[in-house]
């Protein structure tokens, strides 16, 4: 087995025919990592005068003079030769000044229905002992984002229409689509102009959440590799549709309680009569305070941003943040149905709600980020993890002292 360079064309055209497939290794994805100063190439892996597997490889560095070589979400491979594989990169990359090499495969470990009934895939079992036993160092079975890329993602099989796949949603799912709708939260799509605008409500989720995000030259550049691939997705309240709402419940309320007032003169007064009556006129106080703030919007007043990636028949939802003062709004339950809606247009095959964390404990602060995204059908896809193979091993000693030291990994 050897490794040589190839053209995008190639590339692609073996990437699209595989079901390794990911945003993180197009073309595209290597114009990004080269806009922003990083030393990229496109690996052909060849048995012979055959082409057998392809990756992107990203360059960082590490120790001041050396580098890293990062197999963007793998080598699109099989890997039905490990050992012949490990020693065409130790060839490939001997020459260069790279301490190791990494990368996380697109390989499936196992999947979760939205119940968690876990299904296991014996054979990527047997892979991970494989490549350790080759030498590959594992990082291990991650619950959390301590990795290059996710190791769990939510996926959604995109079907023929929208209501059909609205069948497949938790009825909380539709409820909250449904409240949505009722406060006059509606999308529209922005483009690069509307990346600050985004950029804030982006700001806003990551000081929430604790992580820092990326500045508008990323998002610039993003849109410079992506181009129409990328749709921004804007979040906003329509107030006369927000107070129209308000008015007819209002007007349902007031009717009920009218009827309700003529049902009480007629019949004995008891509890549960009482009870209703109580109920109907807290309701109405609610929706008549609701309808006082209503009033005090403007017109139309932006609430939250979602920015998506389409590449290989599947779209992403690659970055999201809202102003939390608005969160009873919901309007993630007005995005993700406008993302999937796109998806049945475009008649794509998935929809990708990128990376969820500790999805088994439903005490975890991000827990409920799982819940959302699950609330949609799908399922959760848990993924082999991150290997390291070292290429100069006294050097990723030191490497590894050196991060351990720092508090890395």
């Amino acid at each position: 087995m050897t490794l040589k360079k190839i053209d995008e064309k190639t590339y692609e055209a073996f990437v699209s025919q595989s079901n390794q497939t990911s945003l993180y290794q197009s073309s595209e994805w290597k114009h990004l990592k080269e806009l922003e100063g990083k030393k990229t190439e496109l690996l052909g892996l060849f048995l012979d005068d055959k082409l057998v597997g392809v990756s992107l490889i990203v360059y960082s560095r590490v120790l001041k003079k050396y580098y890293f070589a990062y197999a963007s979400r793998g080598f699109v491979y099989d890997y039905s030769d490990i050992l012949g594989f490990k020693k065409a990169l130790i060839k490939y990359f001997k020459k260069k000044k790279v301490v190791f090499f990494r990368m996380d495969p697109a390989i499936v470990l196992a999947k979760y229905d939205k119940n968690m009934n876990k299904e296991d895939i014996l054979a990527s079992r047997q892979l991970i002992e494989s490549l350790k036993y080759y030498g590959f160092k594992h990082y291990g079975f991650n619950q959390g984002f301590e990795t290059m890329q996710f190791r769990f993602v939510h996926i959604l099989d995109v079907v023929d229409n929208f209501e059909l796949q609205k069948q497949t949603m938790s009825k909380s799912t539709r409820k909250n689509i449904d409240m949505a709708n009722f406060r006059g939260v509606k999308i529209k799509k922005g483009g690069i102009q509307d990346i600050p605008l985004a950029i804030n409500f982006f700001k806003m989720s990551g000081e929430r959440k604790h992580f820092t995000g990326f500045d508008i030259k990323y998002y610039e550049r993003l849109y410079e590799a992506f181009k129409d691939n990328l749709t921004l997705y804007i979040a906003y309240i329509d107030k006369k549709v927000y107070i129209t709402n308000l008015n007819n419940k209002l007007k349902y309320l007031n009717k009920e309680l009218a009827d309700l007032k003529n049902k009480m003169q007629h019949d004995n007064v008891g509890k549960k009569l009482k009870h209703q009556e109580e109920l109907l006129k807290q309701s109405s106080e609610k929706y008549k305070e609701e309808l006082a703030e209503a009033n005090k919007l403007a017109n139309e007043t932006s609430i939250a941003a979602m920015l998506s990636i389409r590449k290989y028949e599947e779209v992403v939802s690659y970055v999201s943040g809202m102003n939390n003062d608005y969160r009873k709004f919901n309007p993630k339950y007005a995005m993700y149905p406008a993302m999937i809606e796109d998806a049945i247009h475009e008649k794509l095959q998935t929809v990708n709600f990128l990376g969820v964390k500790n999805i088994f404990d439903k005490n975890d602060s991000d827990y409920g980020m799982y819940d959302v995204k699950r609330g949609f059908g799908g399922h959760t896809i848990e993924y082999i993890g991150e290997f390291d193979l070292p290429i100069k091993k006294s050097l990723y000693m030191i490497y590894k002292l050196k991060t351990k030291l720092k508090g890395g990994k």
